[in-house]
């Protein structure tokens, strides 16, 4: 199998098409004869050696902008959804809410607030970084990246500078 053409498409290659790629070279791993194996495992690291590079230049980009500048372009690059829009609005209006007070202000329930609002911050976490680790269990503290949360009592507020780059984007 010979996959130069391939290689070569990489640098260009939108996430979807990379991601198919990568998709198409699992797949061979698995029901592949010796050399599909061998041409994917050689295309799985071309592929995983192309985001490497391409995530350190974003990181070595993204080093000298604040917080404000990497919250514009992470949603430059990535437009909010509407759902995301009142994710952001609703913490806006009512700072020192609890994620269950900001979730019953959506009509939701539970604490779908504080999931929405994390998953919306780790889809962005490439140009918002770093998260803070998470204090009460394992692993990253997404929505800390974008909102302070005040102990006792639970209660998010949006950090200054990110408030000024949602005013920015045209929220507040």
């Amino acid at each position: 199998m010979n996959i130069d053409r391939l290689l070569d498409a990489i640098p260009l290659a939108t996430k979807a098409k990379r991601d198919q790629m990568r998709e198409n070279a699992h797949t061979r791993l698995k029901t592949g004869d010796p050399s599909q194996q061998k041409a994917a495992r050689h295309l799985l690291e071309a592929l995983d050696a192309r985001e490497t590079l391409e995530t350190e230049a974003l990181r070595v980009e993204l080093s000298s902008l604040h917080l404000d500048e990497r919250v514009v372009r992470a949603f430059a690059v990535q437009p909010m959804t509407a759902n995301e829009r009142d994710l952001i609005k609703v913490l806006l209006d009512h700072p020192g809410s609890t994620s269950s007070e900001l979730t019953r202000l959506l009509g939701w329930k539970a604490q779908s607030w504080h999931l929405h609002f994390g998953m919306m911050c780790a889809k962005r976490a490439p140009y918002l970084w770093p998260a803070p680790d998470a204090e009460h269990r394992d692993g990253k503290f997404y929505s800390g990246i974008l909102a302070d949360l005040q102990e006792p009592g639970n209660t998010f507020t949006m950090k200054p500078e990110v408030a000024a780059a949602f005013a920015q984007l045209g929220l507040r």
